[in-house]
């Protein structure tokens, strides 16, 4: 099983990157190839919308970016985790610039993403309620859903501004989201 956790947190000491690093350790453990990416330090250009990926079902997306080397990644993935914190009520910048890449999936036959994938989000906020922000997972994982993935229950940290601020207990939980992705 190959799992790729993708962080969209450009922040230096990155709760999130944390918090997948963990999740991914957990499924290594479990036997799963798993592949860390910071997609925030990845020159990921936004969606232009000129339908290009639209032509043919060969046909990515014809923007020259770092995107053009994840697309075959993403579909070798069997579980793909992203994470993302909450900036101003989403997530970031970075996060959406990838999710909306995904469009390129979707070709003139439909899906061209490998029937099967897992797409799952960890999600962190400085807020301390944690049911406060879903629609930040669902924002990470819609483009997923739309190819075909199954999309797994979101895992939500809340009270971090920072990777020291990660508690034993959301490591252990974070933990055990890794391990559940590989089941």
């Amino acid at each position: 099983m190959k799992i790729i956790g993708l962080s969209g947190s450009a922040a230096p000491k990155s709760s999130t990157k944390k918090l997948i690093e963990a999740a991914l350790e957990a499924a290594m453990e479990k036997g799963a190839d798993v592949e860390f990416i910071n997609i925030a330090k990845l020159n990921i250009k936004g969606c232009l919308g000129c339908t290009e990926c639209k032509k043919d079902q060969t046909t990515f997306c014809c923007q020259k970016d770092d995107m053009a080397g994840l697309y075959t990644k993403l579909n070798e993935a069997d579980v793909i985790l992203l994470g993302s914190p909450v900036y101003f009520g989403d997530i970031t910048g970075q996060s959406k610039c990838f999710v909306d890449r995904m469009y390129a999936y979707l070709g003139p036959a439909g899906s061209r993403l490998k029937k099967g994938k897992k797409a799952a989000a960890i999600i962190t906020q400085g807020f301390t309620d944690e049911t406060h922000y879903p629609i930040a997972a669902e924002h990470l994982t819609k483009g997923f859903e739309s190819c075909g993935a199954d999309v797994l229950s979101p895992e939500f940290f809340g009270g971090l501004h920072n990777a020291d601020e990660v508690t034993d207990a959301q490591l252990a939980r974070a933990k055990a989201f890794g391990e559940k992705l590989t089941e």
